[in-house]
């Protein structure tokens, strides 16, 4: 009998609200503000929000305003 293969993508670091804002080093509530803007792309499973971490290093670049001085 052949031990069954883990079906989960492995690239996939999902995070919860509170280790998002600490890596975005904001608020949770500001947390809350980007997801209602639809700036941040998450999956919410019943009460469960999370964060794919490379879609939202993502987002967050495209989201970014080029500089006047570069």
């Amino acid at each position: 009998m052949q031990p069954q293969e883990n079906t989960v993508p492995t690239g996939i670091q999902w995070i919860n609200k509170a280790e998002i804002a600490h890596h975005f080093r904001c608020s949770i509530r500001h947390v809350n503000k980007l997801m209602n803007r639809r700036i941040l792309p998450f999956v919410k499973i019943g009460r469960f929000v999370r964060f794919d971490l490379a879609a939202c290093d993502q987002a967050m670049k495209n989201y970014q305003t080029k500089s006047l001085f570069a």
